[in-house]
């Protein structure tokens, strides 16, 4: 008897081991890496096959084991590597296997799968069939088709036979024992499969069958195309697409009229689809500088070689990064190896997307979640056709189920986007490195302001920097100047933009030059409070202050709930509600009261909900329609407008006050990218940081764009203070509906941590301590950092204590906040 060790895909933490099931005779073929039907708790539902194994002779007797039903596909969807690396990256991050292999599923279940009965033909005569409720029965399956029970029950109530839909269960099992219905499984899938109708010649055209057609001269033109073709290419064998035909003039009627002739015969085709197919202008030939030669050399070598070293190509903003992607990936899929490009922004898709376009034309696909399942398993189902080999999108394409992946590159790899945030908390360097392993492929970091961790890296050996030292042409780096708010507030001076902010804003535009201006927090105001008793209004559900919305509304930006506004505070009932703070919503309105002239276009969340709101934004602004592009952080990175002359950050500092030890880093990062959109054309461009705290060192340094200097004093602090790079941090979340039960568990853990650790400077506990959002939903929330110096040790600890699979606890791994 032959077994499958099969994981379900069920999200749960208990349920984190896989199980076995016998592989029936007519699922022999069953191996390593396919997707099956199996039954599991009272319902049949979907797993994956990770091993095979012949059944142990002792087994006891009476050790039932159910089989395996069926199968989701035609094929294996999961190779030996991502296994491999799934079964690696659960260990790791404390999940289960099947959590992890659920990621290389667009939408991560592929299928809800229902229980269906099916007349078998054969039977029809059966001796059981002279009973008149099994005949009756029998009957209305075949007429019906596949049919579950809920709908056979349904369709004899309906019918008024209320006594044979009574005693349906008892039934349907004898006409089961019988083999006179069998069981079948209806799979539903998330991604519906699209078809076009072709129609082919099954006739020669000959100029003798054209002469017939002469007093029908729209059929004849029809017949004259087609034999076009005949020649020029395979067209007429493969068939011609309905799109295809109408576009060259040809009507319903007239197609249909050729068919009934029996001329051409009409077909279907499977469409894939692909919302960023289109034409893209071929990409003239670059000269690479020395230094882009110098980084593709050393990468390439790498990829001939197969050799899984890990590079970080650190270059300013505006040295020519994205070229060094393209030149390095035209090697690798000249070796028939295929490459995964993330982005950390879908607001950077397009931009990437159209660049490789025009090297790469149609040898791509693009993977991201704005995108609906069934695009996505299109654009997978083209890469495992073969009919690309270049994946590029946001961090859930390094799960797009590929083989034989030859480099692996992640944009901007300091972003924190590229940290999932719910489970399995896993962040894309550590999946891309392990993947990078499992295929032998080399994997870039690309970044102008790279994360300390990985910098630190560069310093011991473990990653090999690249450089680019200068911008393309020689161009100069931006002119950055600060602005101390403290003493604009002292002259008076109480709006958004500084008074220098304003002059360079009109400067620019009377020039005809645009603006890009960054604030990093949406809505109208951060908060609203009540002037009489000071109570600020807040989300029912985690307590944190809401944002209000120039739509007149009250969001939460943590729970997306949103709430009227009161006319009156809830808990003094004074009118004297005020507006406290600035968003983009704000800024964009103060715009347009200093500047009236300029034309303002926002990009932040609230504007970009579509699926392409972020590149038609970018595109607009590129094409020059309007003056000014302000929002969030998405607009800080990778853009390359070269009528940008000018940038104003606003609020840059904010991020200071953030209780985590990486709050100066990211100060440091978005002021130095930020800045870097400026002056990548012809003219200089200029740059005003507004801050509260000009004095602070990650301020001065990012005014200076001096990321060496920076490294050097944040490193000091940290070695200090033992953060990392000097170690890795596991937050864990105990909660709770009791706060006492949440705050004890911290404690009773804290207890054995100590006990099995004791105090070692190199394995550290801290807490517990009530979370950033204490409450939410009526669960009370208790943080944990541990801070550790060998990461697999407390790893190991972590799983004997059970916390993997405890229902009250989260565990994050290298979080990105500490609060």
């Amino acid at each position: 008897m032959i077994l499958a060790d099969v994981y379900i895909n069920i999200p749960i933490k208990s349920i984190s081991r896989a199980y076995s099931y016998i592989i029936p005779d007519e699922l022999a073929f069953l191996d390593v890496g396919w997707r099956v039907i199996v039954p599991f708790g009272g319902r049949d539902i979907e797993g994956f096959v990770v091993s095979k194994k012949i059944a142990s002779p002792d087994l006891p007797k009476n050790y039932q084991l159910k089989a395996v039903k069926g199968t989701l596909d035609d094929e294996p969807w999961f190779t030996k590597e991502v296994i491999e690396a799934s079964t690696w990256i659960a260990d790791f991050y404390l999940c289960s296997v099947g959590e992890i292999m659920r990621l290389f599923i667009p939408g991560k279940s592929g299928a809800h799968i229902q229980l269906q009965y099916e007349a078998v033909p054969d039977m029809r005569d059966h001796v059981l069939l002279s009973v008149g409720l099994y005949r009756e029965l029998y009957d209305t399956i075949a007429e019906s088709g596949p049919i579950s029970k809920k709908a056979l029950q349904e369709r004899l109530m309906a019918a008024g036979k209320a006594e044979q839909a009574g005693s349906l269960p008892e039934a349907l099992a004898k006409l089961l024992d019988y083999n006179v219905v069998k069981r079948v499984y209806n799979v539903d899938t998330k991604a519906k499969a699209a078809y076009e109708n072709i129609f082919i010649p099954v006739v020669n055209i000959t100029d003798e069958l054209l002469n017939n057609y002469s007093r029908k001269p729209a059929q004849k033109r029809l017949l004259e195309y087609m034999k076009a073709f005949e020649s020029a290419s395979n067209m007429s064998k493969r068939g011609f697409r309905l799109t295809q035909l109408k576009e060259a003039g040809f009507s319903n009627a007239v197609i249909k009229a050729l068919t009934e002739d029996g001329i051409i015969q009409k077909g279907r085709e499977r469409l894939y689809r692909n919302s960023y197919s289109g034409a893209v202008k071929p990409a003239a030939e670059i000269e690479l500088t020395e230094a882009q030669q110098q980084a593709v050399k050393g990468i390439t070598l790498a990829v001939r070689e197969k050799n899984n070293q890990e590079f970080l190509l650190y270059g300013v903003t505006g040295s020519g990064k994205t070229q060094v992607y393209i030149e390095s990936a035209k090697i690798t899929r000249g070796l028939g190896r295929r490459v995964v490009v993330l982005v950390p922004e879908i607001a950077l898709t397009g931009q990437v997307v159209e660049a490789f376009k025009s090297n790469f034309s149609d040898d791509i696909i693009v993977i991201h979640s704005r995108l609906s399942v069934s695009e996505r398993n299109d654009a997978i189902l083209r890469v495992r056709r073969g009919e690309a080999g270049i994946i590029i999108g946001a961090r859930s394409a390094l799960f797009t189920p590929a083989d034989n992946i030859g480099l692996i590159i992640l944009d901007e790899e300091q972003d924190n986007s590229y940290k999932q945030d719910e489970s399995p908390r896993y962040h894309a360097r550590v999946v891309a490195e392990k993947l990078g392993e499992v295929y032998n492929a080399p994997v870039v970091l690309g970044s102008a302001t790279p994360s300390l961790e990985t910098y630190y890296r560069t310093k011991t050996g473990e990653c090999r920097i690249l450089m680019l030292p200068g911008r393309i042409g020689n161009k100069p780096l931006p002119q950055v100047s600060c602005v101390d708010m403290r003493q604009e507030l002292k002259q008076g001076r109480r709006n958004i933009i500084s008074q220098a902010l304003r002059q360079l804003i009109e400067e620019t535009i009377q020039k005809g030059e645009q603006m890009i201006l960054m604030l990093n927090r949406r809505g109208f105001s951060t908060f609203v409070m009540c002037r009489s008793c000071g109570e600020v209004i807040r989300c029912p559900q985690c307590n944190m202050p809401l944002v209000y919305h120039q739509n007149k509304s009250l969001m939460c930006h943590h729970c997306d709930i949103k709430l009227p506004v009161p006319d009156v505070c809830p808990k003094c009932e004074s009118r004297y509600i005020k507006y406290f703070g600035s968003g983009t919503e704000r800024l964009e309105q103060e715009l347009k009261k200093l500047v009236p002239m300029a034309r303002v276009i926002r990009m932040d969340r609230d504007t970009t909900k579509g699926k392409f709101s972020h590149g038609e934004i970018i595109k607009q602004f590129k094409k020059r329609e309007f003056d000014i592009l302000l929002g969030t952080q998405m607009v800080a990175k990778g853009h390359d407008i070269p009528n940008v002359t000018g940038v104003g950050i606003i609020s840059a500092d904010s991020a200071l006050n953030m209780p985590d030890f990486r709050a100066a880093e990211r100060v440091f990062m978005l002021i130095t990218q930020t800045a870097g959109r400026a002056g990548r054309g012809d003219i200089p461009g200029k740059v005003i940081v507004q801050s509260y705290s000009p004095e602070s060192p990650a301020v001065q340094w990012g005014i200076r764009q001096n990321y060496e200097a920076f490294y050097r004093e944040e490193l000091q602090l940290r070695r200090e203070l033992f953060f990392p790079p000097f170690c890795r941090i596991i937050k864990l979340i105990f909660h709770n509906e009791q706060s006492e039960a949440a705050k004890e568990q911290a404690e009773l853990f804290k207890k054995n941590f100590l006990d099995y650790f004791g105090e070692n400077k190199h394995q550290q506990i801290i807490g517990p301590a009530p979370a950033l959002i204490y409450s939410y939903r009526g669960i009370y929330r208790f943080s944990m950092l541990i801070k550790t110096a060998d990461i697999w040790a407390v790893n190991k600890f972590l799983r004997a204590q059970g916390l993997h699979e405890n229902m009250h606890v989260v565990i994050d791994i290298d979080p990105l906040t500490t609060s």
